[in-house]
């Protein structure tokens, strides 16, 4: 099935300044080159407890409360924080308690196979062969679709003709994005995906499919959405004004999503470059890190 992301979307109303005239390329394209970050902490699924897509005013430190994870003993870096930016996603002047915007319940419309894998997935990453991609440097926040998290981590695209370049200041891996080239054959496939562009106005779609899911489950986590071998993803950006974009996208597969959705947030431009983040495979701290973790453990069996 495609999934039609124009029939599902929910139009946003632009503020005066997105009539300002935005940057162009020399070929008539928006000019979407530079920095840019996400600068929030709302997540793609609306916490429970919250029932609402806008947060009224009055009620957006208890949402914060609720979105900001809390720090155990035991530390894991791969997966505790200190979360920053520390605010709510603003759309037109609305505070937004999740960026999926469809269903109007914000959960993802898992189907039931797909829910029994994801509450079996094991998070434990308790051995070496267990520990997530990030570590190992075969990870990219940029890859499809692209994650948020609670820091500040800018985003660079490069803008040619012919192809886009998505970097990361975290995990190095990049991203292509192809304006040309044809579709791969079926068996090449690898974590990133196709990422093949075309220009709808001035709005950018890209189409991505070819995921190779490495992990047993045959699952992989975006965010909080999950994407299998056959999955594809549609995104679209769309510049606002001069500092600020459109970001919309969702996942195609029916194996994993009951209906079609959709999840949308701005993206603003960063003040400061992507700096080489210099990641390795064989974290040298990684044996220190389970050893402290296990001596915890086992000094709470021992109690």
């Amino acid at each position: 099935m495609r999934l039609a992301v124009t029939a599902l979307a929910m139009i946003v109303a632009l503020p005066a300044s997105a009539q300002e005239p935005i940057p162009r390329t020399a070929d008539g394209k928006p000019d979407m080159q530079g920095y840019w970050s996400s600068e929030f902490i709302t997540p793609l699924e609306r916490p429970d407890g919250i029932t609402a897509l806008i947060v009224p005013p009055d009620r957006t430190a208890e949402a914060v409360k609720k979105m900001t994870p809390e720090i155990g003993d035991v530390v894991d870096p791969e997966v505790y924080y200190v979360p920053f930016p520390t605010g709510l996603l603003e759309m037109n002047g609305e505070f937004r308690s999740s960026t999926l915007i469809e269903p109007e319940d914000g959960k993802l419309p898992f189907t039931a196979l797909a829910q029994a894998a994801a509450e079996q997935f094991d998070w434990s990453y308790d051995n070496p062969e267990d520990r997530p991609g990030a570590e190992r440097c075969v990870d990219s926040l940029i890859y499809p679709p692209l994650r948020t998290v609670n820091m500040l981590i800018p985003m660079q695209i490069v803008q040619t003709p012919g192809a886009l370049l998505f970097a990361t200041e975290d995990m190095n891996p990049a991203r292509i994005v192809t304006m040309t080239a044809p579709v791969l054959p079926e068996a090449v496939r690898s974590r990133a995906g196709q990422s093949r562009g075309r220009w709808e106005g001035d709005t950018l779609v890209i189409e991505t499919d070819h995921f190779d899911v490495t992990h047993p489950t045959g699952i992989e986590w975006r965010d909080a959405a999950l994407i299998t071998d056959d999955s594809r993803t549609i995104e679209r950006f769309r510049m606002l004004t001069a500092d600020s974009m459109l970001y919309q996208f969702t996942v195609e597969d029916l194996s994993l999503y009951r209906k079609p959705w959709l999840a949308e947030y701005i993206i603003v431009r960063a003040e400061h470059p992507v700096i080489e983040y210099a990641c390795h495979e064989g974290n040298h701290a990684l044996g220190n890190i389970l050893t402290a973790a296990r001596m915890g453990l086992q000094e709470k069996d021992d109690d």
